[in-house]
C-alpha cells in the first residue's frame, strides 16, 4: 500500500537533514511527500499535491506529521501536554451544531476522510411489535403515542408488545450543517483507507512518572479524546518524545524519530498493535554493531571523498594544442560530378543535304533532334545538381561532428584561432558559387539556336523544288540564246557550232551557280546547328570546370566551421570547467553537512570513530553527479526477507536498514480526569 507522508513547514525544514533516508523509497514509489499548509480551509489550499501523489494508486494512506511541539514560537490551538491530539478549548460538544474545526489537524482528517456522522445525543422509551395483517415488524416512540394508544397495544398485543429504547433523531438543524461540511471535504478520489497522526511531545517529568505509576484506572475511563475532538473512525494516533535541541540526547531521539516514521510508512501494522481512539508512543531499537560498522565506513568513504574533491578543485585542465599545432586544418571536401561526358549531347551536322527533304527531312529530324538532346541535358545536368547535394550533405555532416568538443587554449592560441576564423570568413565570401553553372542561361540560348535552325530550315528549298525551279530557269536561260542562235546559223555552220558552245557554256555557269546557291543555303543550316554544339560546348566545359570551384568553396566552409567548432568547444570547455566546478563545490559542501550530521548521530549514540583511509575511490564515488543523484550521500537499504520484531507479540516488519532492530509502538495509558464523561 501506497503511503503518503503529509508535513507541515515545522516538519519539513526538521526533516531536511534526514530526507536522504526517505529517498530509495520514494523512488521505488512505495512513499511520496505532501505539503501541507495549516491555514488552508479546503484541499486545494492546505494540501494542493494531494491527487498528484495518490494518483493511480486506490490503495493508500496517510501518515501526517506534526512537530510544533519543537518549535521555538507556536500560536493558534493549544494542545494536552500529554496528548497532542487532545484540544479541550476547541472541542465541539454533542448539543452544539457540527462546525469547520479551527484545529489544522482535526481539520484536515476532515478533508482527507469526511466529517464525522452526528452522534447518538439521547434514547427515548418506545414499543417493537409484529402486526396481525403484514406480520412486518412496527417500531413506535412512546412520545408519538396517547396513554390510550399505548393501552389498547398492550390488551391488543399483550406479551407480543416489546418495550425498547430509540435514539432521539438529529436535528434538522445539525442534519443541514453536517451535509454543509460533507459537501464541502468532498474527496473525488479514494479516501484514504487508514489516518495515522504522528505529533511530537516533551518528555513528561520525573514525578509525573512517579504519580501515574501508583494511579489505578480502569478500561472504561480511557480517555475519549477521539470522539470529543471529531476524529473520524479510521484515524490513529502516535506521539514521540523529544528533548530540547541543547540536550545531549537530542540528535539520538531525532534520529530515532524520523528512522521509526520511516519504518511504520513502509510497513503495514496490524490492527491488534494500533487501535483506533487509542494513543501511542512510537520508538525503535538500534543494533549499535550494525550501526557502528555502517557509519564508521560512511565516515571514512566520505572524508576520503572530500580530500579527493579537494584535490579536483585545484586541478587545471590540460591544453587541447601544443604550441606548434595547426588550430584549424583542412578540412577537404571534393566535388566529382560522375557520369556522362557530354558527348552524347552534341548533333552531327555531317549528313545535312543540299535540299531540305534530301537525304531526309531535315525540319522533322531536327525537331526529334532536338528534343530528345533538351532530354538529355536536363539529365546530364542532374548529375552535377546530385553531386553538390552529397557534398553538402557531406559538408552538413562533417560540420554537426565538429561539435560538441571539448577544447582548452591559453590567451595566445585563443588570438591566433580569431584570426584564422577571420580569415576563414573572408575566403567564404569571396569563393562564391553563384553563377557558375546557370542553366536558365544555357537553356535559354538553346532556344534561341533551335529557333533559328527552324529559320534557316525552312529557308532550305526542297529537292523537288530545287530539281523544278533549276530546270525552268535553266530552260528560260537557254531559251535566251534562241535569237543568238538564229542569227548564227544565217552566217554559217561554223558560227552556229560556235553559238552553241557558247550557250551550252553559259547554261553549265548558270548551273553551277545554282548548286553553289545549295551548297550556301545548307551551310547556313549547318552553321546554326553548330551554333547548338558551341552552346553544348561551352555548358559542358563550364559545368567541369564548376566541379573544382565547388570543391574549393566547401572545403572552405567545412575548415570554417571546424575553426567556428573550436571556437564553441572552448566556451563549451568554459562552462563543463565551470560545471564541474559547481559540482564539485556541491559536493563539498554535501560532504561536509553529512560528515557533521554523521559524527554526531555517531558521538550521540557513544559509536568509538575508526578512522581509515579509503582507496580507488571512482569506484564508489561518481563525481559528475549531484549529490542528489550520488549514492555515496545514501545509506544502503537493507534488502533481506528477514523481518524485525514490532513489539513483543511476535510480529515481524520489514526494516528500511540494516542497523534498525525492532519497531516500538506503546500504548500510552491516558484516562479522563472526569469519569463517564462523553
Amino acid at each position: 500500500m501506497h503511503t503518503v507522508i503529509i508535513l507541515n513547514k515545522q516538519s519539513s525544514d526538521l526533516l531536511k537533514d534526514f530526507r536522504f533516508l526517505y529517498k530509495p523509497f520514494v523512488d521505488e514509489g512505495t512513499i511520496s511527500f505532501c505539503d501541507w499548509n495549516e491555514a488552508g480551509t479546503d484541499l486545494k489550499s492546505a494540501v494542493p499535491d494531494i491527487y498528484k501523489c495518490i494518483k493511480g494508486k486506490p490503495d493508500w494512506r496517510a501518515i501526517v506529521l506534526n512537530t510544533d511541539s519543537m518549535a521555538v514560537h507556536t500560536s493558534g490551538p493549544v494542545a494536552d501536554e500529554k496528548n497532542p491530539f487532545d484540544f479541550p478549548g476547541e472541542t465541539v460538544n454533542d448539543t452544539e451544531i457540527p462546525r469547520e474545526s479551527n484545529v489544522p489537524m482535526i481539520r484536515l482528517s476532515h478533508m482527507l476522510c469526511g466529517y464525522p456522522a452526528a452522534t447518538v445525543k439521547n434514547f427515548e422509551k418506545g414499543f417493537e411489535y409484529y402486526d396481525e395483517k403484514t406480520l412486518k415488524r412496527v417500531r413506535v416512540r412512546e412520545s408519538e403515542l396517547t396513554e390510550d394508544e399505548v393501552y389498547q397495544l398492550s390488551r391488543r398485543y399483550r406479551d407480543r408488545l416489546k418495550p425498547i429504547y430509540l435514539d432521539v433523531p438529529v436535528s434538522e438543524e445539525v442534519k443541514k450543517a453536517q451535509d454543509e461540511l460533507n459537501e464541502k471535504y468532498g474527496f473525488s478520489d479514494n479516501r484514504p483507507q487508514e489516518l495515522i497522526f504522528i505529533a511530537t511531545r516533551k518528555h513528561k517529568k520525573d514525578e509525573e512518572h512517579i504519580y501515574e505509576s501508583w494511579k489505578t484506572q480502569f478500561e472504561m475511563e480511557s480517555s475519549n479524546f477521539s470522539s470529543r475532538n471529531k476524529y473520524p473512525n479510521n484515524c490513529r494516533f502516535i506521539c514521540s518524545s523529544i528533548t530540547n535541541a541543547e540536550n545531549s540526547l537530542y540528535m539520538k531521539e531525532l534520529t530515532e524519530f524520523w528512522v521509526s516514521v520511516l519504518t511504520l510508512a513502509i510497513n503495514r501494522i496490524p490492527a491488534s498493535s494500533l487501535q483506533a481512539y487509542r494513543l501511542y508512543k512510537l520508538g525503535m531499537q538500534a543494533s549499535e554493531e550494525e550501526l557502528e560498522r555502517l557509519l564508521n565506513k560512511r565516515l571514512n568513504r566520505m572524508e576520503s571523498v572530500y580530500d579527493f574533491v579537494q584535490e579536483r578543485m585545484k586541478m587545471k585542465a590540460e591544453l587541447s594544442f601544443e604550441e606548434d599545432d595547426i588550430l584549424v586544418p583542412e578540412q577537404k571536401i571534393p566535388v566529382h560530378f560522375d557520369g556522362s561526358s557530354g558527348k552524347e549531347l552534341y548533333i552531327n551536322t555531317s549528313k545535312i543535304g543540299l535540299s531540305r527533304d534530301c537525304p531526309k527531312d531535315e525540319l522533322f529530324t531536327w525537331i526529334m533532334e532536338i528534343t530528345e538532346k533538351k532530354r538529355q541535358i536536363n539529365q546530364f545536368l542532374k548529375a552535377p545538381r546530385r553531386a553538390i547535394d552529397k557534398a553538402s550533405q557531406h559538408l552538413k555532416g562533417r560540420a554537426e561532428s565538429f561539435f560538441g568538443d571539448e577544447y582548452k587554449m591559453d590567451q595566445f592560441q585563443v588570438e591566433d584561432l580569431e584570426a584564422e576564423i577571420e580569415r576563414l570568413e573572408t575566403n567564404v565570401l569571396e569563393n562564391s558559387t553563384s553563377g557558375l553553372v546557370d542553366e536558365a542561361k544555357f537553356k535559354e540560348q538553346i532556344e534561341k539556336v533551335d529557333k533559328k535552325v527552324k529559320k534557316d530550315i525552312v529557308s532550305h528549298i526542297r529537292r523537288s523544288t530545287a530539281v523544278q525551279v533549276g530546270c525552268c530557269l535553266l530552260l528560260v536561260y537557254l531559251l535566251g540564246f534562241v535569237p543568238y542562235w538564229i542569227s548564227a546559223a544565217k552566217l554559217g555552220g561554223s558560227q552556229f557550232g560556235s553559238a552553241v558552245v557558247v550557250a551550252l557554256a553559259a547554261l553549265a555557269v548558270a548551273a553551277a551557280g545554282g548548286i553553289a546557291a545549295l551548297f550556301i543555303l545548307r551551310y547556313r543550316v549547318r552553321m546554326s546547328m553548330e551554333e547548338y554544339n558551341h552552346v553544348i560546348h561551352t555548358m559542358v566545359n563550364n559545368v567541369n570546370a564548376s566541379a573544382d570551384e565547388f570543391g574549393k568553396y566547401f572545403t572552405a566552409v567545412c575548415t570554417y566551421m571546424k575553426a567556428q567548432s573550436i571556437r564553441a568547444g572552448i566556451k563549451l570547455k568554459s562552462e563543463s570547467i565551470s560545471s564541474a566546478q559547481f559540482i564539485l563545490r556541491a559536493h563539498k559542501q554535501a560532504l561536509k553537512s553529512s560528515i557533521e550530521r554523521d559524527e554526531e548521530v555517531a558521538a550521540s549514540y557513544g559509536i568509538r570513530r575508526v578512522a581509515e583511509v579509503e582507496k580507488n575511490i571512482t569506484s564508489f564515488f561518481h563525481e559528475e553527479k549531484l549529490p542528489k543523484d550520488n549514492a555515496l550521500y545514501y545509506y544502503e537499504t537493507d534488502k533481506s526477507d528477514v523481518g524485525i520484531p514490532l513489539n513483543e507479540a511476535g510480529d515481524l516488519v520489514r526494516a528500511p536498514y540494516k542497523f534498525v532492530a525492532k519497531l516500538k509502538l506503546e500504548r500510552e495509558d491516558l484516562y479522563d480526569e472526569v469519569k463517564g464523561e462523553v
